[in-house]
């Protein structure tokens, strides 16, 4: 099944040129909750520190998502299979069950933001429907992922010049609306340290690690796996980003969608939303699918992106928006220990796999690495303990104030990168 499969895509069968990399990614990073996690950003800090956060942010997370990129074009195999060469080919099943219901969740998480943001527009015109909207959303979601990467190419292009223009409109409409420059020499009110701001926009770009080998596999060269992948998500995500944290600094609200609404220009933020939340959530909803293949071989992908858009729907109605920035952080401690697990084996230790190798179930890679597992549990606990002050006010002595000062993606990503190194080697 052509673009469903976890075996490695042939390289006369990879189509994906720099644009449509940089089309798909651009798309994910245009979304409703890169404007709310803007948002949380200030007015804790000053704008101006948490614009310079913000690229920081997405200058160290990018990286990591245009390695793993690479990763996916060298052997053609999605990001789940990848991470059997350091965790074992049954190690690796924990980390897809964790990234398979991540996926699910996020799903839904995006559906929730989305129909909440398409009331907000359709209040302008006298009508609201939360439910109608999850389900319309949906629908074309699940409908976007299962027409499969073959067909992706033109629409994510048409999207992504869409959202560009979109994007820009609502930016400029943003900025006229308010003062730039008196919104910069409003100085920030302290509740987060500037480490933990940065925390919080890594995760975004981190969030996206387990799932990047999935379409970089289909690129036509590693330049368009490296720097589509980069550029169009850096972009994009950094753009919201500015927005969510320029409108809730100058007005204390989280819901910039709501607010240009409200100034009149609902059909471009509708349309926004509309296509923000397909050209994001459908690389959530085809990511499941495939990974769930690498936990059943034999399951029918297609068959996984039905059940995916269904159970995200499903949750979405029911699900409530709630601790977003705990979630954020919460898949930042399970997967920052992956992904510096992954690149530091394919790049620094083993520095090349061969594809057949990942998928022979009596070859190398058979079973469990024990090793990589005991230092992916080690990096995660080490994570938590940095972060648990700033995720449910728990402090712990040391690991608090070294999380405070520096964060906790940095510092675990580092620790868990020597020790796999060190005992990789």
């Amino acid at each position: 099944m052509e673009g469903y499969d976890i075996r490695p895509v042939e390289k006369s069968k990879r189509t994906f040129t720099p644009l449509t990399i940089f089309a798909i990614w651009f798309g994910a990073g245009i979304s409703i909750a890169e404007f709310w996690a803007g948002a949380l950003l200030t007015p804790a800090l000053s704008l101006g520190m948490a614009i310079l956060v913000t690229i920081v942010g997405h200058i160290l997370g990018n990286t990591v998502m245009a390695l793993i990129a690479l990763e996916g074009e060298e052997t053609g195999l999605p990001t789940m299979v990848l991470s059997r060469a350091p965790l074992g080919i049954k190690g690796s099943i924990l980390p897809s069950v964790l990234n398979y219901l991540q996926l699910i969740g996020w799903t839904a998480i995006m559906l929730i933001v989305g129909a909440n943001a398409m009331n907000a527009v359709s209040k302008v015109f006298g009508f609201e429907s939360y439910a109608l909207w999850v389900i319309l959303l949906g629908i074309l979601v699940t409908g976007w992922t299962y027409i499969g990467p073959k067909n992706w190419e033109k629409l994510e292009k048409i999207a992504a010049l869409l959202l560009l223009a979109l994007s820009l409109w609502l930016t400029y409409v943003t900025l006229k609306r308010f003062s730039l420059e008196e919104l910069l020499s409003k100085p920030g009110t302290g509740e987060i340290g500037i480490m933990l701001a940065l925390d919080l926009v890594i995760a975004m770009p981190l969030s996206w690690a387990p799932l990047i080998a999935d379409y970089s596999r289909f690129a036509k060269d590693k330049s368009s796996a490296f720097w589509g992948t980069y550029l169009g998500y850096f972009i994009s995500s950094s753009l919201f980003y500015f927005v969510g944290a320029l409108t809730n600094m100058a007005i204390g609200e989280g819901d910039p969608i709501g607010i240009i609404a409200a100034y009149g220009v609902g059909i471009p933020a509708m349309l926004i939303v509309i296509f923000s939340t397909v050209t994001t959530t459908f690389l959530d909803v085809y990511s499941a699918a495939i990974t769930y293949k690498n936990i059943s071989p034999k399951a029918d992908a297609k068959k996984q992106v039905l059940l995916v858009g269904f159970l995200g729907t499903l949750l979405a109605l029911v699900f409530p928006m709630e601790q977003y920035e705990s979630f954020l952080l919460l898949i930042g401690g399970a997967f920052v220990s992956l992904a510096a697990i992954m690149v530091t084996d394919y790049f620094l230790v083993r520095k090349t796999y061969v594809p057949e190798e990942l998928l022979d179930e009596n070859g190398p890679f058979a079973g469990y690495n024990l090793k990589a597992i005991i230092i992916w549990a080690i990096g995660f606990a080490f994570y938590m303990g940095l972060a648990l002050e700033g995720l449910f006010g728990l402090h712990i002595p040391v690991l608090s104030e070294l999380g405070f000062r520096l964060g906790s993606s940095i510092p675990t990503f580092l620790l868990v990168s020597a020790l796999y190194y060190l005992l990789g080697r």
